[in-house]
């Protein structure tokens, strides 16, 4: 038995032999290739080499993926011709195969006024071609909720040659609300030319209660008029979110500009342009920037600025047939026409509405109506050259006076250091209330939170003294909650 088993062995041992060196010659570590991941820029030229062992290897064979995006020769020269992705295989005589995965897209950023002052030279050194300039957020007080930076911004940004578009971070929760906020970029954009698309950011917690279909058509508010303007157009989010909202037909039908940090790949399943992938430091920059690739040449292709008409019968109004007013105290709204005069307008009911001249577009003329109380008013607009003219209603509500209470009365005593979460009822309530504090040197408040029938409002005393706290509804004037007087 002994000796049965022992030459069972040797054979097995001979057979096995047979077959080492074929395994020797598919072991990976003798066919290397000199990186298995590469990042180009389009038009650019790299060179992989493969070895064997740490010679070169010899007889190799070169293909893609995708050869009309990234091309390789016959020598392992790699050119971006595109923009995209493709992977780079190796093949050896005998079929052993080596790959490297490259992907050819364009670098870029997203700024803001939290960034501060920008030295956009350095920013252009430093190799980023393109920027997405926040014009603001929401719609309620135009005034302050412009960005502070974004003249500062995009001039530096086109002066330095960097490709340039525009972001908006909204908190509309209905259609209404979302297209004042894009009549409210349009005004900050002034007909501006751009390159990127204008991209409406929704991901705030006001959106999350909303379905599908909501978001769909909060999107396409925005994302039409925009586009109506001449503008290229894009919707931002992180995955999360729009995996579980931004799934409507109206939403999928405009780019997509995807926010996922921390992976190689964003987890979405649908085509996207744009791809927001981490937060670090950029020369020029203070602090950390927001870092993104764009996977489409939008500043290779046509222009975005609306062009003036050339016919002079051309006198066309954006304003819809008939507009309501919310809370919003002012509403803006262009007349496409070749004039070279500034169009005569007027409101049939001033105590409604009053309107006048805001400035000029590339393509037209840019007005302002403001609320001004009840009724209906009718908006006209007349060309001064050749006496066209369009006409819209407005109709304008009575402001319900609103009242607050709280929890603790009109009188609130604090000690130095001392914090208390103030709950502030309304007879009214408004979705875009904001506190204000009359001596910030004495009080200082913190992110109010939703509660059924009110905020909670934290203040901590700082300093001996006393102060108001107000409750201020979109630009209404602000009304008295409670005075604090801290020990």
């Amino acid at each position: 038995m002994k000796k049965r088993l022992t030459s069972f062995f040797l054979a097995f041992a001979m057979f096995m032999t047979l077959f080492l060196p074929a395994y020797a010659d598919t072991y990976s570590t003798d066919f290397m290739i000199s990186s298995t991941s590469a990042q180009m820029k389009k038009g650019e030229v790299m060179q992989l080499t493969v070895y064997s062992g740490t010679s070169e290897a010899a007889q190799v064979t070169w293909s893609s993926s995708n050869p009309t995006v990234i091309q390789v020769d016959g020598t392992g020269t790699v050119r971006a011709l595109g923009l995209g992705q493709a992977v780079i295989t190796a093949t050896s005589s005998s079929g052993v195969t080596a790959t490297c995965t490259v992907e050819a897209k364009i670098p870029g950023i997203d700024v803001s006024q939290h960034r501060g002052t920008i030295d956009w030279k350095a920013v252009k050194q430093a190799g980023i071609e393109f920027a997405i300039i926040r014009t603001g957020y929401g719609n309620e007080n135009w005034a302050k909720q412009t960005d502070t930076y974004f003249e500062a911004n995009y001039s530096g940004a086109v002066a330095n040659g960097i490709a340039v578009g525009a972001y908006h971070y909204s908190y509309a929760t209905t259609p209404a609300m979302a297209s004042q906020e894009a009549d409210m970029v349009l005004s900050i954009l002034k007909g501006r030319k751009l390159d990127y698309p204008v991209v409406f950011d929704v991901e705030d917690k006001v959106h999350y209660p909303l379905n599908a279909d909501q978001m769909g058509q909060i999107v396409n508010a925005f994302c039409s008029k925009i586009q109506q303007a001449g503008y290229k157009t894009a919707v931002y989010s992180f995955v999360n979110f729009y995996n579980a909202r931004l799934t409507n037909p109206l939403v999928t039908q405009y780019d997509t500009w995807i926010a996922h940090w921390g992976v190689s790949k964003p987890n979405f399943n649908r085509p996207y342009t744009m791809w927001q992938y981490a937060a670090q430091t950029v020369p020029g920059v203070p602090g950390l920037c927001d870092m993104n690739y764009s996977y489409f040449d939008y500043a290779g292709t046509a222009s975005q600025q609306p062009v003036r008409p050339t016919d002079p019968s051309v006198f066309i109004s954006n304003a819809p047939a008939t507009y309501t007013f919310g809370d919003t105290k002012d509403y803006f709204y262009k007349v496409a026409t070749a004039d070279s005069a500034v169009p005569n307008v007027s409101s049939s009911d001033p105590n409604v509405a009053q309107v006048k001249y805001s400035h000029q577009s590339s393509d037209g003329y840019v007005f302002r109506v403001t609320h001004k109380g009840a009724g209906q008013a009718t908006i006209t607009t007349t060309s001064a050259v050749t006496g066209a003219s369009t006409a819209f209603t407005v109709v304008g509500n009575a402001l319900p006076k609103i009242q607050y209470f709280t929890d603790a009365g009109s009188s609130v005593s604090l000690q130095k250091g001392q914090t208390y979460s103030l709950k502030v009822m309304p007879t009214t309530l408004a979705t875009n209330v904001k506190f204000l504090i009359g001596n910030s040197n004495v009080v200082k408040g913190g992110p109010a939170t939703t509660t059924e029938g009110g905020w909670y409002y934290p203040i901590t005393g700082l300093a001996s003294g006393t102060t108001p706290i107000y409750a201020q509804v979109g630009d209404r004037a602000p009304v008295l909650v409670a005075t604090v007087t801290v020990a």
